[in-house]
C-alpha cells in the first residue's frame, strides 16, 4: 500500500507542474472564448494561440525552452491523455435519435460534404506538395469539425506541432468568415430565406466548427438553429469512423515517418475513437444524466483545451512560416467546395427527398 502511495504521489508530481501551465492556459481560453466572441469562436483557437505566443516569446532567449523542462512531463501527459479524454467525453453531446432526426436529405448531405471535401483536400493538397500530416489536419478539419477535428487527427498521425498550428489557423479562419457570411446569405437569397430547414441543413453540413453553427444558426431564428446543430452533429459522429480508417488504413503520414521508431512507438490502437463511440452509444440507449452530461462536456472542454495550449507551446513559428502559402490556398479551396457544391446538393435532396 505504501508502494503504490509512493508511485501516485511521483506521478501526480512528476506532471503536476505541466498541467498547471497547460490547464491555466486551457481555463484563460475558455474565458477569453466567452468573453471576447460570446463562445461563437472555439476556445480550441485560443487555448492553441495564447500556447503559441508565450512560447515563441520565451524562444526568442530560450531557443530550446529550457526554462520550461520541468513541465515536459505534464505538458506530454495533456498532449496524449487529456486529448484522448477530452475526445471521449465529447461523445456526451450526440445521441442517435438526434442524428436520425434530420431524414435521409440531411444524413446524404452530411455524407457528401464530408467525402467530397476529404477526396478534394486530398487530391489537392497532394498536388501543391504539402506533407501528408497537414494535407490530412487541413483536409479533416474542414471536412468535420475544425479544431476538434484537428486535435483528434493529431495523435493518430502523428503530426508535428507546427503542422497542427498552421492546421488550426487556416481552418479557423475559413470557418470565422462562414459564421458571418450565412446569416448574411440568408439575407440576400430568396431561395434559402423562405426554407429554415434547407438552411439549417446546408448551415450545419457546411460550416467548420459546431460552435460557429450554433452562432450562425441562431442568427438565422430558432428553426434553422436547431436543424444546424442536429445536421452539425451527425458530422461530428463521422469524425470517429474516419480516424479509425486513418490508423488501420495508414492514412495521413509520409513513409518516412510512418516508417520511423518513434511513429511506430507512439501508435496504439485508437482506443479514444472507440470510447467516443461508446460514450454516445451509452448516451443514445440509456441516456445521460443531464448533470452528468454537463459534467462531461466540461471536462472535455478542459481537456481538449489544456492539450491544444500543450501544443501551441511547442509551436515554432519560424516553421509555421516555412510552409507559406499553400496551406492557406487549401483551406479556401475546400471552404469554396463546402459553399457552393454544399448549397447545391443541399438544395437538391432537400428538395428532391
Amino acid at each position: 500500500m505504501r508502494a503504490s502511495g509512493r508511485e501516485a504521489a511521483g506521478f501526480v508530481k512528476d506532471r503536476a507542474a505541466g498541467l498547471a501551465v497547460a490547464g491555466s492556459l486551457g481555463f484563460a481560453a475558455e474565458l477569453a472564448a466567452k468573453r471576447l466572441t460570446n463562445g461563437a469562436i472555439s476556445p480550441l483557437l485560443y487555448a492553441t494561440a495564447f500556447g503559441i505566443v508565450i512560447g515563441n516569446v520565451l524562444r526568442i532567449n530560450d531557443p530550446e525552452l529550457k526554462s520550461l523542462s520541468s513541465t515536459a512531463v505534464g505538458m506530454k501527459f495533456a498532449k496524449q491523455r487529456l486529448l484522448r479524454a477530452g475526445i471521449i467525453l465529447y461523445g456526451a453531446k450526440i445521441t442517435f435519435a438526434k442524428i436520425l432526426g434530420i431524414g435521409l436529405p440531411g444524413l446524404l448531405t452530411d455524407l457528401y460534404v464530408v467525402a467530397s471535401t476529404l477526396t478534394f483536400g486530398f487530391a489537392l493538397g497532394r498536388a501543391l506538395g504539402l506533407s501528408e500530416a497537414l494535407v490530412t489536419l487541413i483536409s479533416t478539419g474542414s471536412a468535420i469539425c475544425g479544431c476538434s477535428a484537428v486535435a483528434a487527427t493529431q495523435p493518430i498521425i502523428n503530426a508535428e506541432a507546427h503542422e497542427v498550428a498552421a492546421a488550426v489557423g487556416v481552418v479557423v479562419l475559413c470557418g470565422t468568415s462562414a459564421m458571418f457570411s450565412y446569416p448574411l446569405m440568408f439575407k440576400l437569397l430568396p431561395a434559402l430565406a423562405a426554407d429554415p430547414r434547407l438552411m439549417g441543413i446546408y448551415t450545419g453540413s457546411t460550416v467548420h466548427e459546431l460552435a460557429g453553427v450554433v452562432a450562425a444558426g441562431n442568427a438565422m431564428g430558432a428553426e434553422v438553429a436547431s436543424t444546424a446543430v442536429v445536421t452539425k452533429l451527425l458530422r461530428v459522429f463521422l469524425l470517429e469512423p474516419w480516424i479509425i480508417a486513418l490508423y488501420y488504413l495508414g492514412i495521413g503520414q509520409s513513409k518516412a515517418r510512418a516508417g520511423s521508431s518513434s511513429a511506430k512507438a507512439g501508435k496504439g490502437v485508437p482506443w479514444f475513437a472507440f470510447g467516443f463511440i461508446g460514450v454516445a452509444t451509452v448516451n443514445s440507449v440509456w441516456g445521460i444524466a443531464p448533470a452528468l452530461q454537463r459534467a462531461f462536456t466540461t471536462l472535455s472542454a478542459c481537456f481538449l483545451g489544456s492539450a491544444m495550449a500543450a501544443l501551441g507551446l511547442d509551436t515554432d513559428l519560424v516553421k509555421v512560416k516555412s510552409l507559406g502559402w499553400k496551406p492557406i490556398v487549401l483551406a479556401l479551396a475546400l471552404w469554396a467546395n463546402l459553399l457552393g457544391m454544399g448549397l447545391l446538393v443541399s438544395r437538391a435532396l432537400v428538395g428532391g427527398l
